[in-house]
């Protein structure tokens, strides 16, 4: 894209100044106008590089560029054209001093932005958790603290008050109920489980069995031996 993506155009001076024109010729000197703009104000004086300008063979060129060329200044090699070297010199004005302003303005946004990081480094890390359980370990682990914890602790200790020598005894932790566990009431029993079952009809078989040994069976006993975890007493 040109960096001049607009041209200024007066259209009442351009058609009062375009009078004496054929079309042809209007549309040729439009598009001679147009190139010179993108170009910076100047293109050179050569009839073939101007008709393919103007999109002309250079034969048709030759017959209508004598009217158009009087539009024109001719000078070194070069033609120019006045009012749009002015309306070229007043863009890029414009141009420049929209890009100093945004010049201007991004420096105080980054100053500005630069400024709060500044004072937002300064003051977070006096409000952040971190930085203060890091400032509290760093006190307490500090020598000072550490011969202080020391003697304190030393005399804590040998002047202890038998309050917290009971608290602190297994006596007392044994007698105390363990938070969360009521104590059993009166009358409770375990429940029975598969292995109390089992016990308790063996036990009946071996009962059954006494009985048939004091009656003189010589088979008594035998079907306890029969069961898979049972042995002789």
């Amino acid at each position: 894209m040109s960096e001049r993506p607009f041209m200024q155009l007066y259209v009442s001076d351009f058609v009062g100044d375009t009078l004496p024109l054929s079309t042809e010729q209007i549309g040729a000197y439009m598009l001679i106008l147009m190139a010179m703009w993108n170009a910076g104000g100047r293109l050179p004086d050569d009839d073939a590089k101007l008709a393919r300008v103007a999109r002309l063979s250079l034969k048709r060129w030759r017959a209508i560029s004598v009217d158009l060329l009087s539009f024109f200044e001719r000078e070194a090699g070069e033609i120019g054209h006045k009012r749009l070297t002015r309306e070229l010199h007043k863009a890029q004005v414009k141009s420049e001093a929209r890009a100093a302003a945004g010049a201007r303005g991004g420096t105080a946004t980054a100053l500005k932005t630069k400024a709060h990081g500044a004072a937002n480094a300064g003051v977070l890390p006096r409000h952040s958790p971190d930085s203060r359980n890091q400032s509290e370990k760093a006190s307490a682990f500090s020598p000072e603290n550490a011969q202080h914890f020391s003697t304190h602790g030393d005399q804590e200790v040998a002047g202890g008050s038998s309050e917290n020598a009971q608290h602190l005894s297994p006596a007392a932790g044994r007698n105390r109920p363990t938070p969360g566990f009521s104590r059993k009431k009166p009358g409770w029993q375990r429940p029975k489980t598969h292995t109390d079952a089992a016990n308790a009809i063996i036990e009946e078989i071996r009962s059954h069995d006494r009985s048939r040994t004091a009656a003189g069976d010589e088979s008594a006993g035998r079907d306890v031996l029969m069961l898979p975890a049972i042995r002789p007493d």
